[in-house]
């Protein structure tokens, strides 16, 4: 069964790209050659910001409790009332900093970006790619993320890890699959 895209939470796409041209959706920082297409796009796990989310909201009530319950010879009553824009900026600045990092599997590299002013972007050819690994902690497997490491073949070795991903052995699934496809296509040119 196919989703059409905008149905799919943009932290677990798999695109499906019988129906648009193979760029339509990629990232403007990801540089797609021709028949290259995005075969997974995601972002670290949102279960990492809960607990900025879970502070951000205690200092917005216990900024909104103090201001009606506390009444202190010299201090004004609006005073702890700053906690809520506080609060406010520790949960907006935990989702942004989650959203800022972003990971791409197509069909012949791998993308990491990261950044919220800055952009760093790394790529890793697939046929460049020797080995890749899942890891997951204890509490990571509880809730259903982690690790995937690429490990790069050469001198000039680039590894990538695509930090926290939700279901991190379907996303392996799915590189692997973009491995094996890059190999076969490079087995077959080797044999003209």
């Amino acid at each position: 069964m196919t989703f059409p895209v905008e149905s799919v939470p943009t932290s677990t796409r798999v695109w499906n790209h019988s129906a648009m041209p193979s760029n339509a959706a990629a990232p403007e920082w990801v540089t797609l050659t021709a028949g290259e297409e995005v075969r997974w796009d995601g972002h670290p796990s949102l279960r990492l910001v809960v607990p900025s989310i879970v502070l951000g909201f205690a200092l917005i009530a216990a900024g909104a409790a103090l201001a009606v319950v506390l009444d202190l010879e010299g201090v004004p009553q609006w005073l702890p009332l700053v906690l809520v824009p506080v609060g406010l900026l520790v949960v907006g600045w935990a989702y942004l900093v989650n959203r800022s990092t972003r990971y791409v599997i197509t069909s012949e590299e791998v993308y990491r970006k990261r950044g919220l002013l800055g952009r760093d972007v790394a790529q890793i050819r697939l046929d460049r790619v020797q080995n890749t690994a899942v890891s997951q902690s204890f509490g990571q497997r509880l809730l259903s993320y982690g690790d995937v490491a690429i490990y790069t073949a050469g001198t000039d070795t680039m590894n990538i890890v695509l930090d926290d991903v939700p279901d991190p052995r379907r996303v392996n699934r799915i590189l692997t699959e973009q491995l094996d496809a890059v190999a076969e296509r490079s087995s077959r040119s080797d044999g003209l």
